[in-house]
């Protein structure tokens, strides 16, 4: 039987045995058995194969997804469109910028949808032009409001101004002198209350629909299903629509034109009602 020469005392032991039996050492396996441990360290073990998942998406994304690519979304913006142009037949100077603005925002998120998820930046846009609608609100109505302090300190002098001021409009100067002859008391009064008027209504309508949007684009980016005054502003878009429906009946014996803007601008409130009950009817 072959032997083997112990690594510790050099005694001569047999192959077969695992510790020599003199000194007890322990006997290393032949070299052709002995393990390989240098390779097996610097052996890279296999790795799972790798399955692309599927990207998280925000359920509300989602949904705006589907509201920016229904077809009525589409009719949405052909008629803002019409709506715009419109009042610009009767006089180009008669252009409304924010309205110009949102309705190039609305052909932006449309382009949007036919390639991607809205894009919420983009969403933002719609957001801004309707805040600035809000702030610009306010500023009439503070300007009615200082007419109105004004007003219960006026003079024939500061009556004669306002006079001519509006001498160049439709308002007839016989009839703002009667009103006047009133005097400043009952005008302040009045300007007073429709600045009060406009405060309110700005706040519980536009302030509530840009809440409404803003809400829209944050809580795609912040993963968050939750929207602000859906119900309001639902209920506010219906209002809307029959204030604009009653504007374009009543302008049909005047202009045509105008009775169509307002037509189209009673169907957008309708139709982005519609959109609103159809893709965010569960959310609060």
């Amino acid at each position: 039987m072959k032997k083997m020469i112990c690594s510790y005392c050099q005694s001569e032991i047999d192959n077969n045995l695992q510790h020599c039996p003199v000194c007890g050492a322990p006997v290393p396996p032949p070299a052709d058995k002995a393990p390989d441990y240098f390779s097996q360290a610097n052996e890279v073990p296999a790795q799972p194969a790798f399955i692309p998942q599927a990207p998280m998406i925000n359920p509300l994304h989602t949904k705006t997804d589907m509201l920016v690519k229904d077809a009525l979304f589409l009719v949405i913006c052909i008629l803002q469109t019409v709506a715009t142009a419109l009042p610009l037949i009767n006089d180009v100077r008669s252009f409304n910028v924010l309205s110009i603005l949102i309705t190039v925002f609305l052909w932006v998120i449309f382009a949007d949808s036919k390639k991607d998820l809205p894009n919420p930046s983009h969403i933002r846009l719609v957001s801004g032009t309707l805040f600035a609608y809000y702030v610009i609100l306010y500023v009439l109505a503070g300007i009615l409001a200082l007419c109105g302090i004004i007003c219960f300190f006026a003079s024939s002098t500061i009556a004669s101004l306002f006079t001519d001021a509006f001498s160049s409009q439709a308002i007839i100067n016989s009839e703002f002198d009667r009103i006047f002859s009133l005097g400043g008391g009952v005008i302040g009064f009045a300007f007073l209350i429709v600045a009060a008027m406009i405060v309110l209504i700005n706040y519980f309508s536009y302030g509530k629909i840009h809440k409404f949007v803003k809400s829209c684009y944050e809580n795609i980016q912040s993963g968050v299903n939750a929207l602000e005054n859906r119900s309001a502003t639902s209920a506010w878009l219906i209002i809307f629509a029959v204030f604009l429906g009653l504007g374009a009946l009543g302008s049909i014996s005047n202009s045509i034109i105008t009775a169509l803007a307002y037509g189209c601008q009673t169907a957008i409130c309708i139709l982005a009602y519609l959109l609103i009950k159809k893709n965010y009817y569960e959310y609060n």
